[in-house]
């Protein structure tokens, strides 16, 4: 009688808080993978938005060729005054440096984009996303290489990336470009072309 009341006893406090104790530790260990899923698809959602945006600007760069009006053997021939961005082009001994693309005034495009990677008018509170170009000659006169730089603030602490941080580079920050490119607060993503002159 006493063996068979000793196995209908169940389980003793100690074994149940060491069962609750087992519990915890994995449902920790689910939250935290589950935090951690969660901040790299935001990090992939960025750096997918930002090459769309890099691969915009590169199409940009090259339809902004079909207004170049004449190419030369050297770049002092050139007549790239109806361009709006390869107009930009440094001289061929001269290093090529980054810089914001200002579009036309009556454009509906801009280097400044939002959550969506949508053109957004600066200055506005919905930036995310900014593109810069630089562009330098290949082959004077004839070919240019355009470079294209989406930048935006960095991840951190699960939080609004530009929490924080929107008084840095406001809008873009335009005129520190050389800056954005050293600061390790900033991600980004680069693309490149070659941009021919056709003959017409």
């Amino acid at each position: 009688m006493r063996t068979s009341s000793r196995k209908e006893k169940g389980y003793t406090l100690v074994e149940v808080m060491m069962a609750i104790a087992v519990m915890a530790a994995g449902t920790v260990g689910v939250f935290s993978l589950q935090q951690a899923a969660v901040v790299g698809n935001l990090e992939a959602r960025q750096m997918t938005t930002a090459t769309m945006i890099a691969r915009t600007w590169l199409e940009r760069l090259k339809r902004d060729a079909l207004r170049w009006n004449a190419g030369s053997t050297t770049a002092a021939g050139v007549n790239l005054t109806g361009t709006s961005y390869l107009a930009g082009v440094p001289a061929p001994a001269t290093a090529p440096v980054w810089f914001t693309p200002i579009p036309p005034a009556l454009a509906v495009e801009s280097y400044a984009f939002d959550h969506y990677g949508r053109d957004i008018a600066p200055p506005s509170a919905q930036i995310e996303f900014c593109a810069q170009t630089r562009l330098q000659w290949v082959y004077p006169g004839q070919t240019i290489r355009g470079d294209v730089r989406v930048w935006w603030h960095r991840h951190s602490n699960g939080s609004d990336p530009n929490a924080g941080n929107r008084a840095l580079y406001p809008n873009c920050g335009v005129g520190g470009e050389a800056a954005i490119g050293n600061d390790i607060r900033v991600r980004t993503v680069s693309a490149s072309t070659l941009i021919r002159w056709v003959s017409r």
